[in-house]
């Protein structure tokens, strides 16, 4: 499961993301909850509750969420104010 585990809050990240047909229904809005999978995963990906539904995702699309916020949108972390070049 990477550095994501369940219960864990995240977005979708704006540089990775793969739109699928899921996309219509709501996958990736808002922000989602890493849970328990009904069945085996592969190492890199996770079962994403959003507020739309359950989808299984590959956790290099994901970002954890700064932010409780169900309505937030994604951030680009590089533009975060706490990402800076020193």
């Amino acid at each position: 499961m990477g550095n994501l585990k369940i219960g864990d809050r995240v977005v979708r990240n704006p540089a990775t993301w793969q739109p699928n047909e899921f996309d219509s229904w709501g996958r990736g809005i808002g922000i989602g909850v890493v849970v328990e999978p009904p069945f085996v995963l592969d190492s890199d990906e996770v079962d994403v509750r959003w507020p739309g539904g359950r989808c299984i995702e590959s956790i290099t699309q994901l970002l954890h969420s700064a932010t409780d916020n169900p309505n937030a949108e994604p951030s680009d972390p590089r533009k975060s104010p706490v990402a800076r070049d020193f």
